[in-house]
């Protein structure tokens, strides 16, 4: 019998006499076939000699049973349902050994049995540590590369990512001619080569599969093995799938399909990314200019779960101490891979995925907010108190009219969609329509409408610090500036002292007769109504997320954009302190940042 086999099959076969392997039978499961189903009473019990399945339960992914792990032993010896279903998550072997040859092993040797009571109630307590309670993402131990359409993938692009992953990784790369000449010309799709693809996975951490356009059994079998399969394109008009293509949707879901749109250089503006998307249903997709390397390090730190996230709040005008934060991460030498954000957040957010320099960033702000006064134009108030047409039109202006898939850096906006109650995640359509939508401050502005015809509102209603969403893209760390004001506080004004309607009035266009009282006016309540309960969602926070938190400067109001300049300079000095202490404490989440950025031991001061 091969190693690796289980500790149940192991305390079977001890006691058992001679022969009693000729009992276990190989069998070679297919990626997505069934093994055990949940409900069912097994007659069998399997162990994994290779491949990966997974147990799952109500579309919820329970535990990852590799080689060496029992399948079913629980049901098989105490005859109770099975609680899940187990599926191949790879061209599997197992070892099978049935209802029949147990009870005939036991027969022959009553201590066998005995032995097997014993080590169950050790099993059982096992099981329950086995499931995982709240699962990430399984880590991604094989890719396999795609072309897309009739053409091979572009030259060299698999042996530079797979250098890419080695400097994150122990990566292998497999090519058709390696795969074929070590099954010397056993069936691409049979067992053997499962067993071998499986041992190549053992004997690193990541396998690249490069594969070509034609249905051919490496192509198949690298699918079949893969965690990911990356969609390789030329950017231009899409072409018809090939076989290849078409097995990867039958096998992947679309969060495990990645688009890879190659360009031959860093364009200014991508385009038509959206019909791309439209017709190969993929999870997320990446934008890679084959002239210089960042693009294929980024997918690297994505597929490794160590690319950088950067989340921004909502807080008006306090907004700007983003740009702040985001130039001392700069200057740190962190890039963020991933950007999002809501409200003001996302606008930011918006200008760095658009390849804005800070600098830059602050001149957008004091011309949309200063210079045009996008936020002070009041209206009759039968949509919002302010007219939006003169935001949307800076908005359009500054931002343009390009998409966020075509955008370099990935990016997101959240929404709260009134229509359906429930967060929107925005990742697709006009980047300025994002940040309209995430930014309609109820009462304020009118809510957005999209062509879906659903009503979204800012995104703080539901979560003005969306760290959540960036943990659901990917894995890694995630730098989180949170500039929201400092909750809480008290006022010293006199309730009855606030005027009516024709008293304020006069007061408003007669100075002398007396100011109104110093309380928060209506944007304010708004803003800070957003707030409240943000606090609960920290709880969330995750040992490689880092929050900055730069302070707001006294008597800086949500609308107090003319300060931008000063909160822009104060939130930098703020942010590289704030670095500079968490690498002095060992913050966990700024050695995960530090890692990812691939800085090494260099220090930031």
């Amino acid at each position: 019998m091969p190693t690796g086999s289980g500790r149940l099959i192991r305390t079977i076969l001890a006691g058992a006499p001679a022969g009693t392997q000729d009992r276990l039978r190989r069998h070679h499961v297919r990626r997505g076939e069934v093994l055990v189903s949940a409900g069912a009473v097994l007659d069998a019990v399997h162990v994994v000699e290779t491949g990966r399945f997974t147990a799952m339960r109500g579309g919820l992914r329970l535990a990852d049973l590799g080689a060496e792990e029992v399948i079913g032993e629980i049901s098989f010896l105490t005859g109770a349902p099975a609680t899940a279903d187990v599926i191949a998550a790879r061209d599997s072997v197992v070892l099978t050994l049935d209802r029949a040859g147990y009870d005939a092993i036991c027969a022959e040797s009553p201590a066998v049995a005995q032995a097997v009571a014993a080590d169950l109630a050790a099993r059982l307590a096992a099981t329950s540590r086995r499931v995982i309670d709240d699962p990430d993402p399984a880590p991604v131990r094989t890719v396999a590369l795609v072309p897309v359409g009739g053409t091979d993938l572009p030259e060299g692009i698999a042996a530079r990512l797979a250098a890419a992953l080695e400097r994150r990784r122990p990566t292998r790369l497999i090519e058709a001619a390696g795969f074929r000449a070590a099954l010397d010309g056993a069936d691409p799709e049979g067992p053997q080569a499962a067993t071998w693809l499986n041992q190549a996975e053992a004997g690193t951490e990541l396998v690249v599969f490069a594969t070509g356009p034609g249905d051919d059994g490496f192509a198949r079998a690298a699918i079949r093995q893969a965690d990911r399969v990356i969609l390789v394109a030329r950017a231009g008009p899409v072409p018809p799938c090939n076989p290849a293509q078409d097995l990867a949707h039958q096998l992947l879901a679309p969060e495990a399909l990645i688009l890879a749109l190659v360009h031959p250089d860093r364009r200014n503006r991508v385009s038509g990314t959206a019909a791309w998307l439209d017709a190969l249903g993929v999870g997320t997709h990446h934008h890679l200019a084959l002239r210089d390397e960042h693009d294929l390090e980024r997918l690297a730190r994505f597929l490794t779960g160590q690319a950088i996230g950067l989340v921004c709040s909502g807080g008006g005008a306090h907004g700007v101490a983003h740009v702040g934060v985001q130039k001392a991460l700069a200057e740190a030498g962190i890039a963020p891979d991933i950007v999002g954000g809501t409200s003001v957040g996302s606008a930011m957010t918006g200008a760095f995925a658009l390849g804005r320099a800070p600098e830059e960033v602050i001149t957008l702000v004091q011309d949309i907010f200063v210079r045009r006064g996008a936020m002070k134009r009041l209206t009759w108030p039968r949509y919002g108190l302010l007219d939006h047409r003169l935001l949307d039109a800076a908005l359009a202006e500054q931002y343009g009219e390009g998409d966020i898939e075509d955008l370099w850096l990935p990016y997101f906006a959240v929404a709260a969609d009134l229509s359906d109650d429930c967060l929107r995640v925005i990742r697709r359509g006009p980047l300025w329509r994002a940040i309209r939508a995430s930014s309609a401050i109820p009462g304020v502005l009118p809510a957005y409408f999209g062509p879906d015809g659903h009503m979204l509102v800012d995104g703080g209603v539901l979560d003005n610090m969306p760290f959540r969403v960036m943990h659901g893209l990917k894995q890694g760390p995630n730098v989180i500036v949170d500039v929201q004001k400092s909750r809480g506080g008290t006022f010293r004004v006199d309730y009855d002292s606030l005027p009516g309607r024709w008293r304020l009035i006069r007061q408003m266009l007669l100075p002398v007769l007396g100011r109104p009282p110093r309380a928060p006016g209506v944007i304010s309540n708004v803003m800070r109504s957003l707030l409240v309960n943000q606090s609960e969602r920290l709880r969330a926070l995750r040992d490689t997320d880092l929050v900055i938190a730069p302070p707001v400067p006294p008597g800086a109001g949500f609308l107090a954009w003319d300060k931008s300049a000063a909160l822009f300079a104060s939130s930098v000095d703020f942010a590289r302190a704030r670095l500079t202490e968490a690498e002095a404490a060992g913050d966990p989440a700024f050695a995960a940042l530090r890692a990812s950025a691939g800085l090494g031991g260099k220090k930031i001061t």
